[in-house]
């Protein structure tokens, strides 16, 4: 097999698996090295294909959903509920924002889709071993949420509200 439809069987891989799938995986599938997958991601990622690295494995972000940008605040304690209400509702939690007055804006990815990985997710941050980041502003963080229609995102946003997390935008984080 070429480069060319190497390149196109992980993406074919990556798009049909429902989890996040890891370069070991991709590369005893294709018969590869690891190295010659994590060359492949970065000539897809050129080719402007959104391959997103998460700590389970690649996934390919589907442009044809549509995305909205929450404000958000609460505990670390009501992370699993506000996550809970965003995949419940058939929305996936992209990312994690957060405007640091010393650091300026920081982003991180979390491509949290199911109640299983909200509580992966969940456990990481009890482990003791990492903290979350929206810890670092009090609370007061932004998803990118995104979601198969604008219906989805508005039920989403419609319980954030009801469960007293969401909040207004900012103007810097439109910029």
């Amino acid at each position: 097999m070429d480069g060319q439809a190497r390149r196109q069987k992980i993406i074919e891989i990556i798009q049909q698996s429902d989890k996040p799938v890891s370069g070991t995986a991709l590369a005893q599938q294709l018969d590869v090295s690891r190295q010659v997958v994590v060359t492949d991601i970065a000539l897809i990622r050129a080719n402007g294909i959104e391959v997103t690295s998460t700590n389970r494995g690649y996934v390919i972000t589907n442009t044809n959903k549509c995305k909205r940008i929450i404000k958000s605040r609460h505990t670390d304690d009501q992370i699993l509920e506000e996550l809970f209400a965003i995949v419940d509702n058939g929305g996936v939690a992209e990312n994690i924002i957060i405007n640091h007055r010393y650091y300026n804006r920081l982003e991180a990815p979390l491509n949290v889709s199911s109640r299983r990985e909200a509580k992966e997710f969940m456990e990481a941050i009890e482990s003791g071993k990492s903290k979350s980041l929206s810890s670092a502003t009090s609370g007061y963080h932004y998803h990118i949420i995104s979601a198969a229609d604008e219906e989805t995102l508005d039920v989403i946003e419609q319980e954030l509200k009801e469960k007293g997390f969401w909040l207004p935008l900012d103007s810097w984080i439109l910029e």
